[in-house]
């Protein structure tokens, strides 16, 4: 799952899922950063964290929530429970993000790697292809 499946998506869903891709390799990043447990490290993990937050995450998960979830659940009721479980997820990973402090670091950079990979495989593997096929 590595490069996922961003070169056979469809053209509106490429650079949605290049950043799936772009976020599996932070959650890598984050996750080591976690295992390592130095407080130089997790310092570091923090705002490596909120810098990815501030200038890719937000703006990506707002456009999913907009372009995508909502759309998803007005038209398409039979997808409500996924959008709500992936919209669950964008909540819980900006809550991590907002309430990380150095005391929380380690678990929190692990939990935050831990939702964001399987996250962006779950919208990857389920969410997208209902997408194409709509």
């Amino acid at each position: 799952m590595d490069k996922l499946n961003q070169n056979t998506r469809c053209e509106q869903l490429q650079k949605l899922s290049q950043e799936h891709h772009d976020s599996l390799l932070m959650a890598e990043k984050l996750a080591t950063i976690a295992e390592t447990g130095t407080e130089a490290s997790l310092r570091e993990g923090m705002d490596i964290l909120k810098k990815y937050n501030e200038t890719e995450l937000e703006t990506h998960l707002q456009h999913e929530e907009r372009m995508i979830f909502a759309p998803l659940i007005q038209e398409y009721g039979q997808h409500v429970d996924l959008c709500i479980t992936l919209g669950k997820e964008h909540g819980l990973l900006r809550t991590i993000v907002e309430e990380i402090s150095l005391e929380t670091a380690q678990k929190d950079l692990a939990d935050f790697a831990r939702v964001l990979k399987s996250h962006s495989i779950v919208e990857e593997t389920e969410l997208f292809p209902i997408i194409e096929s709509l």
